[in-house]
């Protein structure tokens, strides 16, 4: 039998938050119905087939496409085409999905997400059989490679309705019958006409639904044997390798291949009509119609009661399960109830069909509203009167509780020994429910807690509670626990009792394989570390007294809608939590690594325990912080910080034990504009732009030192003409009377202020050597800046300078002290030259108003530009520097290799 899961109910008055529970529950299977949270698709409309593949999603082919659904949300595989999905299948792993759409079929990697077409095939079914694909058509059986493209050749030449793959074989259900197919030739196992059928296969065995019979070959001896239906089945399935699940007129039931017939009733509770059922590897039976679908779950074994009762007990015998109800007593029997006609009618002779108890050892005794019976040889006795509430056997004695006269102790050959009441000793005569432990009774009454020893005797009360009137009692590990009804379950301690939080309304307890089962009069509940949590599945149903019975392995629960059968319960899910959908702003991703400060980051999780979904509580903590509860496992971001962000999902069933997610890590980046990218590509951009202003400043400052240029030569040649017309006229004028000689002198003087610029331009400098220009160029700053004190040291050595460097460093003295003099303003100059061998150093200091940046930078218009060339063309350094106050010096630097001497050139004036 499955393991069974539970859940814990929450903090709080417990009714009230099963209640709460049970319609949360309820609301959340309409919303995973109806809904698909953060994916964006609801239940796919006109379902046809269902699969698992081996990620665990279960795979739903409809009109629409084909999905994948976690147990929480559908999600549209968008690789394939949105279209009708006709036939889906899995290869033996179920690592790979075929499916026939639109003409085509395509192989889908569960594992991967890749798709690849690799057949253009219209198919209504499809079987894998090891490299090669089995396609169902209207003209016989496609057979398909997995590897190559193409059909490798078509079997049968009549309409196929199914095609299935056992045990290594291929058999095919057509029009005329049933087919043995393999690539060398075709045999017909079965001949008869079919339009429509279903087909499976268990082991040995080949079993055929067509109308309203099931046909069962045995490969083995090819014999035939028919079952009749009631009803045609719309789908079919293998189901524990041993029954067929059969979806019939809105039906689900499973039939035994064992023993030929149906078993276990209707297993679904929605009245659909199926199109496909499928066994997932949970054991969980998915039926799917149109709109929608039901998990049969089977962790949970329950069967439904042959009749609706409102009270139902539990009892047994030597042969099977028994069941009292309100008309009769039934009997278990191969996952069936029986009823005990003969019981049932002596019963109802003496108006007593209401069974509240039932216990069997050699005779049966049944307890009823009206009185104590025994069924011994198909006959029925009274053996007392009155409300029987409970029949307990130790050491030998029967003990039968009533509700007003005590306990009746009845010994083996069924005569009335005693009475246990007041008068021997018991609390009240007023019995509530017993309970045995070994050889002890425990009586509960409405007056408190009495214990008997059936081999002593005696009587005690060593057992008393705060809990008012307790109704059962049980002991598991040692521990007495209690419950009394309206009030809860207690635990008894050194210091008395001690109140759990639990259900109030408690109907019976029970101990099963280490684990105390509590049932109310709202679902089954059991104890785990000292915490009542809830059965999955078992809410809603009222149990009543003596509903809970240990037999034959298992735990059977009677409610009034069901009998439940329960075993190796155990809280510690250990189904890993899994990352089942990821999302990056809509756009579903394979795997997390950058993502944009500004995106919206959804992730959905899901641990495929698709039974037991609804019962599941989701936390998750954001790096490493506090749990935080989830409605349901969709985690949503957006706006992260900047930086490495980890996710971790734990899942619970019953609130303390959980099972984690593998941590999830991935990186946050911040707004581009915050990047380190952008601030790269910003400096790059920058320092483009600072470039090319850069060229396009040089260029321009080119261009407009060669206009400069153009226009002192244009306005030198001018200087000239007027300077050189006024010569000839003064000339002229000279020569004539006082008169002409005045105005010839006038016209002379004027010449010289013309012309005087232009001998001292920069285009006269290169002609004038150095001992020329110096003694120009102090007569004309005594003449014309007498206020301006000058003073030359020039000490270039005893060897002649060639010509052109005497002229070059003329120029590159009389630019210096021209700016000097006109532009800084200077008071003082001192023009020095220092001469080491073939090392000049030529300096020029002023205490003026100094060069401005942009004069330094723009180089024209002020002798800087021609200063720089001579600097260049000699292969020196120049260097302008702040001198005294705001001054200038002006230096240059510069070696040459001398061969010719002359005389010293020591030059040294002082004008003031």
């Amino acid at each position: 039998m499955a393991r069974l899961k539970l859940r814990r109910p929450r903090r709080g008055a417990l009714i009230m938050s099963v209640k709460a529970r049970l319609y949360g529950g309820l609301l959340f299977i309409v919303l995973c119905l109806f809904s698909t949270g953060a994916s964006a698709h609801s239940t796919p409309n006109n379902m046809t087939e269902v699969v698992q593949g081996k990620n665990g999603f279960m795979y739903f082919a409809s009109h629409e496409g084909l999905y994948k659904y976690d147990g929480y949300h559908f999600a549209l595989i968008e690789a394939l085409p949105a279209q009708w999905v006709y036939a889906l299948t899995t290869n033996a792993d179920k690592s790979m999905l075929y499916a026939a759409s639109n003409g085509h079929i395509y192989a889908y990697d569960v594992l991967t997400g890749n798709v690849k077409q690799f057949a253009d095939v219209t198919s209504k079914d499809m079987a894998v059989n090891g490299q090669h694909v089995y396609a169902a058509t209207s003209k016989g059986v496609e057979v398909l490679s997995k590897k190559s493209a193409g059909n490798l050749q078509a079997l049968v030449g009549q309409t196929v309705l199914k095609v299935l793959s056992h045990d290594g074989q291929v058999y095919a259900l057509t029009n005329t019958g049933l087919w043995h197919l393999n690539l060398n030739h075709q045999r017909q196992l079965i001949k008869m006409p079919i339009h429509s059928g279903l087909i499976a296969a268990v082991g040995d065995r080949l079993y055929i639904a067509h109308e309203q019979t099931l046909y069962s070959y045995d490969l083995i001896t090819e014999q035939v044997h028919k079952t009749s239906l009631n009803t045609t089945p719309s789908a079919m399935t293998i189901y524990k390798n041993s029954y067929l699940a059969m979806a019939m007129a809105g039906e689900v039931r499973l039939y035994s291949t064992l023993d030929k017939q149906f078993v276990s009733g209707v297993l679904n509770k929605s009245k659909l009509f199926f199109n496909s059922v499928y066994a997932d590897s949970q054991s969980n039976l998915w039926a799917v119609a149109d709109n929608e679908y039901e998990i049969i779950s089977q962790d949970l074994n329950q069967f439904n009661l042959p009749l609706v009762s409102r009270y139902n007990v539990l009892g047994k015998d030597n042969q099977s399960l028994l069941m009292g109800t309100d008309s009769g007593v039934y009997r278990f029997v191969q996952r069936q109830f029986v009823a005990m006609d003969a019981l049932n009618n002596a019963l109802s002779k003496v108006q007593s069909n209401e069974i509240t108890s039932i216990a069997s050892d050699k005779v049966t005794l049944v307890g009823t509203t009206n009185g104590l019976y025994v069924w011994q040889n198909e006959q029925l006795s009274q053996l007392a009167n009155g409300y029987i509430l409970g029949i307990e056997k130790i050491a030998g004695c029967w003990l039968v509780s009533t509700s007003g006269q005590g306990v009746i102790v009845i010994d083996d050959n069924l005569v009335i020994e005693k009475v246990l009441n007041v008068d021997s000793g018991l609390a009240a005569n007023e019995v509530l429910a017993t309970n045995k432990f070994e050889h002890l009774l425990y009586i509960s009454t409405s007056k408190g807690l009495s214990v008997y020893n059936v081999k002593t005797g005696n009587m005690s009360h060593s057992l008393t509670t705060q809990a008012g009137k307790v109704s059962k009692v049980a002991m598991l590990d040692k521990s007495v626990y209690v419950a009394a009804y309206g009030g809860g379950l207690y635990k008894q301690t050194n210091n008395g009792f001690k109140l759990l939080v639990s259900p109030r309304f408690i109907t019976d307890l029970a101990v099963f394989n280490g684990s105390l089962y509590i049932a109310t009069t709202n679902g089954l509940f059991t104890l785990v570390d000292e915490t009542v949590v809830a059965i999955p599945h078992t809410e809603k149903q009222y149990f009543g007294a003596n509903s809970l019975m240990a037999y034959n392995g298992a735990m059977y629960a009677v409610s009034n809608n069901g009998l439940l059968g329960l075993s190796n319960t155990n809280l510690q899910n250990d189904k890993p939590v899994l990352v089942s959908l990821m999302s990056v702003n809509d756009a579903s991703l394979n795997a997390l690594n950058d993502v944009q400060q500004a995106s919206q980051m959804t992730l959905h999780f899901s641990n495929f325990d698709y039974a037991l979904t609804q019962y599941y509580d989701y936390q998750y903590s954001h790096n490493g912080g506090a749990w935080i509860n989830l409605n349901e496992p969709v985690v949503h971001f957006s706006q992260l910080n900047e930086g490495e962000h980890s996710l971790v999902v734990r899942a619970t069933l019953d609130g303390s034990h959980f099972v984690k997610s593998a941590p999830i890590v991935w990186n946050v980046q911040g707004s581009f504009y915050k990047s380190d990218a952008f601030a790269w590509v910003c400096a790059v951009l920058v320092v483009l732009l600072f470039a090319a202003v850069f060229f396009v400043f040089l260029q321009r400052h080119k261009q407009m030192r060669e206009v400069f240029r153009r226009m002192r030569d244009t306005k030198q040649q001018t200087a000239l003409s007027q300077g050189f017309r006024k010569l000839v006229s003064g000339s002229h004028l000279c020569q004539g009377n006082d008169l002409q000689l005045s105005d010839g002198l006038l016209q002379l003087d004027e010449a010289k202020d013309i012309l005087l610029p232009v001998v001292y331009s920069h285009g006269a400098l290169g002609n004038t050597s150095l001992e020329d220009g110096l003694k120009m160029l102090s007569a004309n700053t005594s003449l014309q800046y007498s206020q301006t004190e000058v003073e030359f040291n020039l000490a270039l050595g005893s060897k002649a300078l060639p010509e052109k460097l005497s002229q070059d460093i003329y120029a590159f003295i009389n630019h210096a002290f021209i700016n000097a003099l006109q532009h800084a303003e200077a008071r003082y100059i001192e023009v020095s030259g220092k001469r080491s061998k073939d090392d000049f150093v030529i300096t020029i200091q002023d205490d003026g108003k100094g060069i401005a940046f942009l004069d330094k930078f723009m180089r024209f218009g002020t002798g800087l530009e021609s200063m720089h060339d001579i600097a260049r063309s000699l292969g020196g350094k120049l260097r302008i520097n702040r001198g005294i106050k705001n001054g200038t010096v002006v230096q240059l630097k510069f070696g040459m290799k001398l061969k010719q001497t002359q005389s010293k050139v020591n030059s040294s004036s002082c004008v003031s």
